[in-house]
């Protein structure tokens, strides 16, 4: 097997065409299709050897792709061939990016080693086209437009957008009705993605804020260090402290760079954390809270109702019937 698979081996191999060999990896990539020819597909991807990914430049393809890149920091190239235009894109783990898909040709670089897990939606531009022109006023369409069809956009992944993935990956319980559900979640998770990039912009408050070097790669790495160990004590004074900064600039600084405060983004990760958990099996409420950073059970639920709309016990039987 050589060291690169073009995007027609990769739908072989996903597809049942071809078997892959499992002494190279493995390849698990399920396909969810809705009544208005919008695909969902869930990647679980892991090679033996660092392998690149390519999709050549298909003309007949216009398409909005929303990529969530689940676990691991990737990079991956879009090339536009009549435009002799390239662009690198770094996707940090729990970000998604969104972009159009139209004659170019883009490659991805698979760790060996690694276990991949992205999701993602691909729509026909004219589809999405129809969506807008059903919610937004010809000016709001122009803005999207605008900034959506000439740029590769990121931005982190949300709790909100955390459970619709899921929602959407049990979509079969609902029986003669997963293609009404399907349409609708798909719908529902675009409106939070649109809502996400377009309204992360810094308040007047926070444009003065400046940033150095220095100041941005500690930021940067305490974000990390709170998606790593999300459980850990993060006291505004405590942290501030040994980053060596004083509280009033961490918490300017960190609202600066992720569009939330501290403490919020710090719940965010630990409810993150608490339904990962749930999902590996962990069938013990007290216990999820606990391992989550949560000493107080009750402010546990209410946090987690607050952002999933449901209490942790209704949640984990939920997930017990996907």
């Amino acid at each position: 097997m050589s060291n690169s698979m073009t995007n027609r081996e990769l739908t072989e191999y996903t597809r049942g065409i071809k078997r892959f060999p499992s002494k190279y990896g493995s390849i698990d990539i399920s396909e969810k299709r809705s009544r208005s020819d919008i695909i969902y597909n869930d990647w679980n991807i892991s090679f033996n050897q660092d392998i690149s990914a390519e999709r050549k430049e298909a003309e007949a393809i216009d398409e909005i792709q929303i990529i969530f890149n689940l676990n691991h920091d990737i990079e991956w190239k879009k090339k536009d061939e009549s435009r002799d235009r390239s662009e690198l894109i770094s996707m940090r783990k729990s970000e998604l990016c969104i972009h159009r898909y139209r004659n170019e040709s883009t490659s991805m670089t698979y760790k060996k080693g690694i276990d991949f897990k992205f999701k993602s939606i691909q729509m026909p531009t004219k589809k999405f086209e129809e969506l807008l022109g059903c919610y937004f006023s010809k000016d709001r369409i122009s803005e999207i437009r605008e900034r959506l069809y000439s740029n590769v956009l990121t931005a982190p992944i949300t709790p909100k957008m955390y459970l619709i993935l899921s929602e959407i990956d049990c979509a079969e319980k609902y029986d003669e009705f997963s293609g009404i559900f399907l349409d609708g979640k798909i719908i529902e998770l675009l409106g939070v993605v649109l809502h996400s990039l377009f309204h992360s912009e810094k308040t007047p408050t926070e444009e003065g804020v400046k940033l150095d070097k220095r100041d941005a790669n500690l930021i940067v790495k305490l974000r990390e260090e709170i998606q790593l160990r999300p459980a850990e004590d993060y006291n505004v004074d405590r942290v501030a402290e040994k980053l060596g900064i004083s509280k009033s600039k961490l918490v300017r600084l960190f609202r600066s760079m992720y569009g939330t405060s501290l403490h919020r983004y710090v719940q965010e990760q630990r409810l993150e954390y608490a339904v990962s958990l749930f999902k590996s099996g962990y069938n013990n409420v007290t216990e999820v809270a606990v391992l989550s950073g949560y000493n107080n059970l009750s402010h546990f639920a209410k946090e987690f109702s607050k952002r999933y709309g449901t209490t942790p016990k209704k949640y984990l039987k939920m997930s017990h019937l996907c």
